[in-house]
């Protein structure tokens, strides 16, 4: 009464009288980050893991099938070196593929949408460094974990089959993980396998440096990736690999 307030007045203080339009108080680029962080961490555990598959299929169960298997193990190369080779190949072939879509994505995204209605995120080093570093470490054991449940199989089609079903693996996981509330998050989500990856890169996005978190994700990657590479040299070194098939 001795200030001139109204019920409402008192009972609602908080009021905006200018232009809703206005009212957000990020920036262009956090929008932005916000937004990729939605969508790159999903798109790039699809990407990876169906770009890597044909060239897994074929460097394997396609030597397989063409016979072209057995000469290859009676070169002087050993088996450790043949699994590098493959691997490395198909890295590349994969890493290239969603690199191209990546910024095909970028360059649509930003096409569509109106001027002005998004910026681009600002991203420093560190998380820069940390976006790359997840994406590289998640690569490698998708290829691993390919290559060694292609060479498994006897035939294209059998390995088709076979690793079909495995991009579900990674995409509910993904899925799932654009959904985590990063505020207040437990840490073991950090150690979570393809969960952790997905975090990181969201976090590089946000522009979020959490150094218990980095040290988990990387640290459990580094393990994962590891043994995917070991699951599948010691698939490389099975003696039915120089079985003819007819």
């Amino acid at each position: 009464a001795d200030v001139g307030l109204t019920v409402d007045e008192a009972t609602n203080p908080i009021r905006w009288d200018g232009d809703f339009a206005a009212a957000d108080v990020s920036t262009a680029a956090e929008s932005a980050g916000l937004v990729l962080s939605m969508l790159i961490p999903l798109l790039i555990a699809v990407w990876s893991a169906s770009a890597a598959m044909q060239p897994s299929i074929d460097l394997t169960a396609g030597e397989r099938e063409r016979g072209t298997m057995e000469s290859l193990l009676c070169t002087a190369a050993t088996r450790v070196e043949l699994l590098f080779g493959k691997w490395l190949a198909v890295a590349i072939v994969g890493a290239g593929a969603v690199l191209l879509q990546i910024a095909i994505f970028l360059a649509a995204f930003s096409f569509l949408l109106p001027a002005g209605y998004l910026g681009i995120p600002e991203l420093d080093a560190v998380s820069i460094l940390s976006l790359v570093l997840s994406v590289i470490l998640f690569a490698t054991s998708v290829v691993a974990i390919e290559l060694a449940l292609a060479v498994r199989a006897r035939s294209v089609k059998e390995a088709g089959t076979t690793l079909a079903p495995l991009l579900m693996a990674f995409i509910a996981p993904a899925l799932f993980a654009q959904f985590v509330n990063l505020e207040g998050i437990e840490l073991w989500w950090f150690a979570a396998p393809v969960f952790n990856v997905c975090l990181a890169m969201r976090e590089a996005l946000l522009g979020v440096y959490d150094p218990v978190h980095i040290a988990i994700w990387a640290s459990t990657s580094v393990i994962y990736a590891i043994l995917a590479v070991g699951w599948a040299s010691k698939q490389f070194n099975r003696e039915d690999l120089v079985e003819s098939i007819n």
